[in-house]
């Protein structure tokens, strides 16, 4: 090829695809300006910086390295920590190892990486055609023909489209938050479980001792002629149903730890102990308002709020579909030398810029797609507004059952186990001084463990209400001691809000 051709086809390759670069690279620096936020995060290796914004500083929650591969094991041992674990070393395990976050977290990745899908351009087009019969030109005969194209939608389709991508991953890193909280209080139901089994079980073996306590002296009292036979196996029958209740415990025992660790996300073979207590009888100080605030701003309900969003982003993509969208090309048309000598420019190629113009024909059906769109808005709208109802109902329930707890708790640590304690001493010294019957005394002492049974449950009950009020509020509460009044106990103020 001569010279003049040579550089006449760099300067026309160098024009054209500048051109398309400096196009590409325009649009590129408009999405990374406007969501790099978002981008940079699908980058992130802080497996849930997602769940930071929404959980209180002293929350447990786990800062994995890495995140999990699909055919990666989730169900490795934890590591063993260097004091007895407790609540929150659990709840960090969970956090690390529980599949269902796991796969929260992964279909927020997911919905990152889309927003590329919505920000790109359609791909250009290059083709290359060669004419089998040349056409003459004064200049000589046209031999082949390069073309490149690249097509342009209406700007809102790209704008509207990543919008809504970008809307989908917001609601994708809440729902991730609200899993959180959701296992986070899997676990503390789990662990509080378990808690009440062992407890209940180690006051029937306190009760058990203290009647093969009276059953030895019973035994003495009937060598010697001052107790019947029936006394003694009225005593034994109590202590062989409480024995037989102590091994159905035991059973139960491992059901409760299987399914703690199971609310962890492993299935490993490993202790696990109870050393947290339930914390004393308290109560949030934050008033409803706080409190139905708090619901309303859940991450749960938050996501269903940018689904939303997203769905009337959508709508305005399916509307911008009735515009038309551009096409730019550049053509090159490759010219062989002149068969006549002489011919000014001869063997010249020739460049030809295009620009063209898709027509949208059904516009029929891009409106039902943006009437689709505007549907799912308002469902999700709906929806929201639904989860907002029944979770302040269920803010209303969970108050009052934890003023039920706390009310339960004090009234048998005050009242009715001291009662209780009282009553079986007063009946076993009148049996020791012959005033008194087994009967008697056996019922009494059946009166004392069910109520320090009743205790451990108020206050297992407590323990597990708080946990789900705080799942259900999503944040650590503030506490006030017992005697505080609960907000709720003021009935008018939750009809207030509608």
């Amino acid at each position: 090829m001569p010279k003049q051709k040579a550089s006449t086809s760099t300067t026309w390759t160098a024009t054209v695809v500048g051109s398309l670069l400096f196009a590409g690279g325009l649009a590129n620096c408009l999405r990374s300006h406007r969501y790099g936020g978002l981008q940079d995060s699908s980058r992130s290796h802080q497996k849930y910086s997602a769940i930071s914004s929404s959980l209180q500083p002293d929350l447990p929650r786990a800062r994995p390295t890495h995140s999990p591969s699909p055919t990666s094991d989730s169900h490795q041992p934890p590591p063993t920590p260097s004091t007895t674990p407790g609540l929150a070393d659990y709840v960090r395990i969970a956090l690390e190892n529980n599949p269902n976050i796991h796969a929260s977290f992964e279909r927020w990745q997911a919905s990152i990486h889309r927003i590329s899908q919505a920000q790109r351009l359609p791909e250009p087009t290059i083709s290359f055609g060669y004419f089998l019969q040349s056409v003459e030109t004064r200049i000589g005969p046209q031999q082949a023909r390069i073309s490149l194209q690249q097509a342009f939608p209406w700007p809102t389709t790209r704008i509207a489209s990543t919008d809504a991508a970008s809307a989908t991953a917001r609601a994708m890193g809440k729902r991730l938050e609200a899993q959180t909280l959701a296992e986070m209080q899997g676990v503390a139901v789990a662990y509080w479980n378990l808690w009440q089994l062992r407890a209940t079980r180690a006051t029937h073996r306190e009760h058990l001792e203290v009647i093969r306590g009276l059953s030895e002296a019973v035994r003495a009292r009937l060598s010697v002629g001052t107790a019947m036979l029936a006394d003694v196996q009225q005593i034994d029958l109590a202590a062989a149903r409480l024995e037989d209740l102590i091994r159905g415990m035991d059973e139960a025992e491992l059901g409760a730890e299987a399914q703690l660790r199971a609310a962890m996300g492993v299935d490993a073979p490993f202790s696990v102990p109870t050393p947290d207590q339930p914390k004393d009888a308290t109560t949030p100080v934050e008033s409803v308002e706080t409190l139905v605030d708090f619901v309303r701003t859940h991450p749960l309900i938050d996501s269903h709020g940018l689904q939303a969003e997203a769905a009337q982003d959508i709508a305005e993509a399916e509307y911008a579909e009735r515009f038309p969208s551009f096409t730019l090309g550049a053509d090159w048309l490759i010219t062989g030398k002149a068969s006549e000598a002489g011919i000014a420019r001869s063997g010249q190629d020739a460049l030809m810029v295009s620009i063209g113009v898709l027509i949208p024909l059904w516009q029929g059906i891009y409106t039902d797609n943006k009437h689709a769109a505007e549907a799912e808005s308002r469902a999700q709208r709906a929806t929201q507004r639904s989860l907002i109802e029944k979770a302040k109902a269920e803010l209303i329930s969970t108050l009052a059952t934890l003023r039920d707890a706390t009310r339960r708790i004090e009234l048998y640590r005050v009242t009715l186990v001291p009662q209780a304690e009282t009553a079986y001493q007063s009946v076993l010294g009148a049996y020791t001084v012959g005033r008194g019957t087994v009967a008697q005394t056996l019922l009494s002492q059946r009166d004392l463990l069910e109520l320090r049974i009743e205790l451990e449950r108020a206050r297992a009950d407590h323990a597990r209400t708080q946990a789900r009020l705080e799942a259900l509020v999503g944040r650590q509460l503030f506490s006030a001691n017992a005697q505080s009044k609960l907000p709720s106990e003021n009935t008018d103020e939750p009809h207030r809000h509608n």
